[in-house]
């Protein structure tokens, strides 16, 4: 008898208070090879409205600073070009077009989760070559179209570009309302390598009313790693101060790898994050309209 009531009491009390059920520990998703987690994007969709979805008492803060990081020279060759997509770090690669591994380098660059942008080769003031798929002087804006059809066409899935050389072609006036109103177009950005003072992105891209960025550091001219470092360093100490800071290395200097990979495992500490050209972007208009 005292059993059954026993038996009885503690059925009454599982009923009123159930136990909390234990869960299973979720595995964490296995990261996608060969970079961390991609940043926020720039506009977060609209969810539909739910009982969970509840926005977060203590949002975090941006980072003070985001530093995007785009590599030049890339579709000579595919070896040295690895090693920066192995990076777990938001980058951009600059493709060359018409070149024997442009085509290919560019698929590798968007397998591996990075930005892809077209190098577009534009011509220069001491007269060296740039390469196939040049912009010239002179030109027509039906022929710099054309141009620059079969550039992204050698490069898909380049979501803008930036010049290479180009100090001839960049201070033309001319030239750069037909390359940009060409980009605005096709809905594609332009990054002003800002291989001359005399550039007239800037001045061209506020008359079409179309925002474009600007390289701000060349981390590599000098190759020597203390020089590499130092001009890295120059660049984080703009992006806390600026809030953004676009740098420029290159793809056949093995050393940028070395001090990108080092500057990883301090940047949070410092209030830095990698970011994606569209973030900076974004970033600096907001700053604009303030």
């Amino acid at each position: 008898m005292i059993l059954v009531a026993a038996a009885c009491g503690a059925a009454a009390f599982l009923v009123a208070c159930p136990p909390t059920p234990v869960r299973a520990p979720t595995a964490s998703p296995a990261p996608a090879a060969p970079q961390q987690p991609a940043p926020q994007p720039l506009a977060v969709a609209s969810r539909p409205p739910s009982a969970a979805a509840v926005p977060p008492e203590h949002p975090q803060p941006e980072a003070n600073g985001l530093v995007a990081v785009i590599i030049d020279d890339a579709g000579y060759n595919l070896d040295e070009l690895q090693a920066f997509l192995d990076l777990p770090m938001p980058l951009t690669i600059a493709v060359l077009p018409r070149l024997p591994h442009s085509t290919e380098a560019a698929r590798r660059v968007l397998a591996a989760g990075k930005d892809l942008i077209l190098h577009g080769p534009m011509e220069p003031d001491g007269g060296e070559n740039p390469g196939p798929g040049v912009i010239l002087t002179g030109m027509s804006p039906d022929r710099i179209r054309a141009v620059l059809d079969q550039d992204f066409e050698s490069v898909p899935g380049a979501l803008g570009m930036n010049n290479h050389m180009g100090s001839k072609a960049t201070a033309d006036p001319e030239v750069m309302r037909a390359v940009l109103a060409y980009l605005q177009e096709h809905g594609k950005l332009f990054v002003d390598s800002r291989t001359t003072a005399e550039s007239a992105g800037p001045s061209t891209a506020r008359a079409l009313g179309m925002p474009i960025l600007q390289r701000d550091i060349f981390l590599d001219d000098d190759t020597r790693e203390e020089h590499v470092s130092a001009w890295f360093d120059k660049a984080a100490e703009e992006a806390r101060s600026r809030g953004t800071v676009v740098a420029i290395g290159h793809v056949q200097n093995r050393v940028v790898v070395d001090i990108l990979r080092a500057a990883e495992r301090t940047m949070a500490s410092r209030g830095l994050r990698f970011a994606r050209l569209g973030e900076v972007l974004s970033r600096q208009e907001r700053k604009a309209a303030l």
